[in-house]
């Protein structure tokens, strides 16, 4: 089963939850497990409770999986925590939305996949807030979409087909195709062994006593006549006192074991409908070469409508604006914030569509490119008798010059794309060019007093600290008398 994100939330699938606590401007870890409820859309009805997990220093996640059967909106994540035992409680609310099983559309991705320490985050962080923070979050407030698709929508179908099977130990990997019907069936999500088994207790309860015992006789002269019916448990309970001992008004408790029934899905994706019952026979891949079902649902996903933008990396916060013909949309839509939206009904060719987001001029692979020249200009730096390749154990103090050489880095390239027209239109207009001069030239300045204030750190931070281990001598004239005997020695020998 897929991990979702809170932008992209699905029902019958899990929704990984993040938040990230900061102390003092830096990532740090509150006092104890915080405490994470799942609020419905009303943001006042508690859907479901959990304790969230560390992923790394100041960075914790909460796991809900997300009912098949629950509508689709936005819906909220309460974080209550407390810093430390002296500070008062705190709750934050988040959002997230949450979309239909049957419309999931698989994002494409740039290929990349980044996982970061607390260390490197927290660089990222500082460099996008103190250093180039109006270039990381530029608005746009209004821009039409491109239509990037095609017309025919039978194209675009996917049918998928929830098969019931008749027991629980089947083992199929994914990608495995089966056979029935003269219909192939590729499944869609690996199916493992199951084994579960529970039983629950009803038991009515006695007015006093919370502890029963099993009566196997209530004298010794009708215990011959009870083994008859020793089959059936009766279980006595004393009622007033708290005894132990059998009362002459025993309550009767029934127990009643029921089997619990779970439903073992086979999740494929096929090319038309099976038989109501029978048997998938296996063509290839890994799995049994039968498996048998009982029944099977069947549920079509149809691909939407495509429109992209023109620039990628878009910020989660604020969240974006949609609009179709003027009107804004509050749900029937995707986005994979990289500059590309998906309606789950296919659009009119005379319908116009606008979106108002935040977006960064770098993504996180350029940001962490940057820092990473950062840490390495340090590594060169005489002397550089001792290099470091991450950002984890890299001394503190070098935490300010790796910040600002990236900055540095960063400012060229703006003053490098500023050159070209779809990159100059983001600080002016095409047809005011003085503007985006002006743009370029306070870039330029910023940039000189950066390498400036760089070139004085880098001669610095490593040659200008005091010794770890200090050594202090006292002169030998010093002492008493030391330098009367000094005179005396200088005299003898002047004189010999």
């Amino acid at each position: 089963m897929a991990i979702q994100t809170r932008t992209t939330a699905l029902q019958n699938e899990l929704v990984r939850l993040y938040f990230t606590f900061e102390y003092d401007g830096r990532l740090a870890n509150p006092l104890g497990q915080p405490l994470v409820e799942i609020l419905d859309t009303d943001g006042v009805t508690i859907l479901d409770t959990l304790h969230a997990s560390i992923e790394s220093e100041g960075i914790y996640y909460a796991d809900w999986f997300v009912p098949k059967n629950l509508p689709l909106g936005d819906y909220y994540d309460r974080w209550t925590f407390q810093w430390d035992s002296g500070s008062s409680i705190k709750e934050v609310s988040n959002i997230f939305s949450v979309f239909a099983l049957e419309t999931y559309i698989n994002f494409l991705s740039n290929g990349i996949e980044q996982k970061l320490d607390s260390r490197a985050v927290q660089l990222m962080k500082d460099l996008a807030n103190e250093f180039i923070y109006e270039a990381m979050h530029i608005p746009i407030y209004f821009e039409t979409g491109r239509r990037v698709q095609q017309e025919d929508q039978q194209k675009r179908v996917k049918r998928y087909y929830y098969f019931t099977l008749d027991s629980d130990s089947y083992a199929v990997s994914q990608d495995a195709v089966y056979f029935n019907n003269n219909q192939r069936f590729t499944v869609f999500e690996s199916l493992t062994p199951q084994y579960s088994s529970s039983s629950t207790s009803s038991e009515s309860v006695g007015n006093t006593s919370s502890s029963s015992s099993s009566s196997s006789s209530m004298d010794s002269s009708s215990s011959s006549s009870s083994n008859s019916s020793s089959s059936s448990s009766i279980s006595s309970e004393s009622i007033g006192n708290n005894s132990s001992s059998s009362s002459s008004y025993p309550v009767v408790t029934t127990t009643t074991t029921t089997p619990y029934s779970k439903q073992i899905i086979l999740t494929c994706v096929g090319t038309g409908s099976p038989t109501a019952s029978g048997v998938l026979t296996k063509i290839n891949g890994t799995g049994p070469t039968t498996i048998t079902y009982t029944s099977y649902t069947e549920k079509t996903s149809r691909l939407s409508t495509r429109y992209d933008f023109a620039y990628p990396n878009w910020n989660q916060d604020p969240k974006p604006v949609v609009r179709i013909n003027n009107r804004i949309l509050d749900d029937g839509w995707h986005l994979d914030y990289n500059g590309k939206i998906y309606l789950d009904r296919l659009m009119a060719p005379e319908d116009s569509l606008a979106v108002s987001y935040n977006f960064a001029y770098f993504n996180t692979e350029e940001i962490l490119s940057f820092l990473d020249l950062g840490l390495k200009m340090m590594n060169a730096t005489p002397p550089s008798s001792e290099a470091y390749g991450s950002f984890l154990y890299m001394p503190r103090v070098w935490d300010a010059p790796v910040l600002l050489y990236a900055a540095i880095t960063a400012l060229k390239r703006l003053v490098f794309g500023l050159n070209w027209q779809e990159k100059a239109i983001i600080f002016g207009r095409p047809d005011d060019f003085e503007r985006t001069q002006r743009a370029i030239d306070n870039f330029k300045a910023l940039y000189t007093d950066y390498n400036t204030l760089w070139m004085e750190i880098r001669k610095d931070v490593k040659t200008l600290k005091l010794p770890s281990i200090a050594q202090f001598v006292t002169p030998e004239y010093t002492l008493p008398g030391g330098r009367s005997r000094f005179f005396r020695y200088l005299f003898k020998s002047g004189s010999g």
